[in-house]
């Protein structure tokens, strides 16, 4: 908790809220990422946690219960990918085979024009056939936690999560402005590091009418002036969060 606003204010994870940062790194604790592996393997896609097909892999590779692993890529007269199959071994003696081919892909409708998938398949399906084998073998190293191409997001050629290539369901205007309103509350109330209110912060929420009205005409330009500015549009008997708000500056 005393990372969180650290980690979520230097914006270099891309996380959305100080409470998101300390999930994160709750989630990468228990399944063994260091503090910043765990912002590099798992992303929230949807409102819920998810692993990178590399993080998983690379937590597979540390646990002293793989025997064995083995990828076989399988290839047409002319050397184009056609599927990869994948076959991992616990210390137990468990074992298990999955395979996922070209077709499969297109069923899925993964195959698209300028991706991954167009223009390096044979590492695609080295990715797919890994995590549904992982899945069967090593449910208790994952956590039971899904993979991020599982919930919709790309990924490159190495096995990372192109950040914002999933879609989630859509947020009325009123859903975006109130959890807005509620992280600069949060970051104003801070004991630990306080955030100072900037015009910034107002105008994500707020159009510059609405902001000028409650300010005597004025933009804030202080810190003190934009919390009297919250303070007003926020209070019962202030500007209500409406769908026809205009969002400006830094979400």
């Amino acid at each position: 908790m005393q990372l969180a606003p650290t980690m979520h204010t230097a914006r270099l994870f891309g996380t959305r809220t100080t409470e998101e940062a300390a999930v994160i790194m709750l989630k990468g604790f228990e399944l063994g990422f260091s503090i910043t592996a765990a912002f590099e393997n798992i992303h929230v896609i949807d409102g819920k946690p998810s692993l990178s097909p590399k993080g998983a892999l690379a937590l597979i590779h540390d646990c002293p219960l793989l025997a064995s692993l083995s990828i076989k890529d399988e290839v047409d007269a002319k050397g184009n990918p056609l599927a990869c199959t994948v076959t991992m071994k616990r210390r137990n003696g468990f074992e298990y085979t999955a395979r996922f081919s070209m077709d499969d892909a297109k069923r899925a409708e993964l195959v698209k024009p300028k991706s991954g998938w167009e223009k390096y398949p044979a590492n695609m399906l080295r990715w797919r056939a890994l995590g549904y084998c992982q899945d069967v073998v090593f449910p208790d190293v994952i956590g039971g936690t899904k993979r991020a191409d599982e919930y919709g997001a790309d990924l490159t050629p190495d096995g990372d999560v192109i950040e914002g290539s999933w879609s989630a369901g859509p947020r009325t205007n009123q859903e975006i402005a109130k959890s807005v309103v509620e992280e600069i509350k949060a970051n104003a109330s801070s004991v630990s590091q306080p955030k100072p209110l900037t015009i910034q912060d107002l105008l994500a929420v707020y159009n510059p009418q609405q902001i000028m009205a409650a300010n005597d005409g004025k933009i804030p330009t202080t810190p003190e002036e934009c919390q009297k500015v919250l303070n007003f549009l926020t209070a019962p008997t202030g500007t209500p969060l409406t769908d026809d708000v205009s969002f400006g500056g830094e979400s």
